[in-house]
């Protein structure tokens, strides 16, 4: 009955599962299930009911509750880092918050495995939705003038390096920390990050156009840049130019970017996404 998702089901009760756009709900007593896209869960009407999550190695799972708070609901649940039976239970007081990390996310767990468990033990009052996503670790350094967050959303990470390197050595930095030097994909995570690291000193990205003079190319993702926000005379289109990397910040762009030489000094932005 799943659709798009590998599902292994060891049900106790009967198992609904239901595609609504990029969210898999699942109802039922407990089952096993592959996260890609969002999983949502209604709370089974009965109590020891387990269900069981995975995602890729690489990748952690993220617990939350739908139009909720999650800390009134733990009396209901427990929710485990790994899904063998002594693994360790995880709950809100115990989470560590990213200084930088924006206060509006949703109330959440986070399992430092790629695997986890919810196990029911009580049955709840209302209706109780729980939601379960992939999500990238996010380390709050990565050593010494760095520092990290989940900025944008609950999933993602960035972290920024306040060392001064040249471009390809930014790159290699982020990718050295399972990251990638950032690419901006809309105004809003322009901001963001802006607003989150300021724009005092220039910060390095992933857009270039060494590739093919003219063509300006995020190459984290190997895309072309459809939202831009070059300063008013940029990017200089002499034929002779050698400005081919793109920065942000500092005295001379402030809040838009710049070409410059791939050679210049500047702080990062690394991200990773899920």
């Amino acid at each position: 009955m799943a659709k798009a998702f590998a599902l292994f089901i060891f049900v106790v009760a009967t198992l609904v599962s239901q595609n609504t756009g990029n969210v898999m709900r699942l109802q039922g007593c407990g089952g096993r299930v592959f996260v890609d896209e969002a999983v949502v869960i209604d709370a089974p009407l009965r109590v020891d009911c387990v269900w069981e999550f995975e995602t890729q190695e690489d990748r952690i799972l993220v617990v939350s509750i739908v139009n909720g708070n999650l800390n009134d609901a733990e009396e209901y649940f427990s929710i485990h880092d790994g899904t063998d039976s002594d693994s360790p239970i995880l709950r809100v007081e115990n989470q560590k918050i990213h200084e930088v990390s924006r206060k509006d996310l949703p109330q959440s767990v986070y399992t430092t495995l790629p695997e986890a468990s919810i196990r029911f033990r009580k049955t709840p009052t209302s209706n109780l939705q729980l939601r379960i996503q992939k999500a990238v670790p996010c380390p709050f350094n990565l050593g010494l003038d760095s520092q990290c967050g989940r900025v944008v959303d609950e999933l993602s990470c960035y972290c920024a390096t306040f060392t001064n390197r040249v471009q390809t050595d930014q790159t290699m930095y982020c990718i050295d920390n399972n990251m990638k030097l950032i690419s901006f994909e809309n105004a809003t995570e322009e901001q963001i990050i802006q607003s989150t690291w300021g724009t005092q000193v220039e910060y390095w990205t992933s857009l270039t156009d060494t590739r093919r003079d003219g063509t300006w190319l995020w190459e984290s993702s190997m895309t072309v840049a459809v939202y831009t926000n070059w300063y008013p005379g940029k990017p200089n289109t002499v034929a002779s130019n050698t400005d081919d990397c793109m920065v942000y910040g500092g005295a001379k762009f402030l809040t838009f970017w710049g070409d410059t030489s791939c050679g210049t000094m500047a702080h990062a932005i690394c991200e990773a996404n899920p």
